[in-house]
C-alpha cells in the first residue's frame, strides 16, 4: 500500500479526507449504475431521490432540504434535464417560481435503481458498524458544533489568542 500523505496531515486535512471519501463513493455508485446499464451519475443522487419522495419541488427547496447551495442543485437539475431525467414546469399557484419533475424516463431511472440505493444503504451501515464507531452520530456533531460557532470564527480566535 502505497504512501497516504493526506493521513499524516491528521485534522487539517480532514474536509480534504471527508470529500475524498464522498468522491469515491459517489465514483463506485456510478460504476454500480453503469454496471446495470444504468446511465446516471450519482452526483445527482439528492435530487432524483426527493423527486422521488416528492415530485413538484423547487430548486430551492431542494437547496433548502439539504442544506447545499442554490448553484450547486441547479447544476444537478440542469444535467438531469439535458439527460432527459427531468423537466421544470411553473407553479400552478404561484406562475413565479420554477418546479422540478421527474419524467417518464426519470421516473423509470429511479426505479431501476432502487434495488441499488437500497444495497448501497445496507453495505454502508455494514461499513459503519464494523468501524465499531458511530461517524455518522459524529458528522452530525460536528455539523451542530459548526452550526453554533463557524471553523471561521473558532480560528480566528484561535490566531487573536496566539497573537502577542
Amino acid at each position: 500500500m502505497s504512501k497516504d500523505t493526506m493521513r499524516e496531515y491528521g485534522a487539517m486535512a480532514f474536509a480534504s479526507r471527508l470529500k475524498r471519501l464522498g468522491d469515491r463513493l459517489k465514483a463506485e455508485a456510478t460504476s454500480l449504475y453503469r454496471a446495470n446499464g444504468i446511465a446516471f451519475n450519482d452526483s445527482w443522487f439528492l435530487v432524483a431521490f426527493l423527486l422521488s419522495k416528492r415530485e413538484g419541488i423547487s430548486v430551492t427547496e431542494v437547496a433548502d432540504a439539504f442544506g447545499v447551495s442554490h448553484a450547486a442543485i441547479s447544476q444537478m437539475a440542469a444535467a438531469m434535464k439535458r439527460k432527459g431525467l427531468l423537466v421544470t414546469r411553473p407553479d400552478d399557484r404561484d406562475g413565479r417560481r420554477t418546479l422540478l419533475h421527474l419524467t417518464q424516463k426519470g421516473q423509470s431511472v429511479v426505479e431501476a435503481m432502487q434495488p441499488i440505493w437500497n444495497a448501497i444503504g445496507e453495505c454502508t451501515n455494514e461499513l459503519l458498524a464494523d468501524t465499531g464507531k458511530d461517524p455518522l452520530r459524529a458528522i452530525s456533531e460536528i455539523e451542530g458544533l459548526l452550526e453554533e460557532r463557524s471553523l471561521f470564527a473558532r480560528v480566528t480566535a484561535s490566531i487573536q489568542k496566539d497573537r502577542p
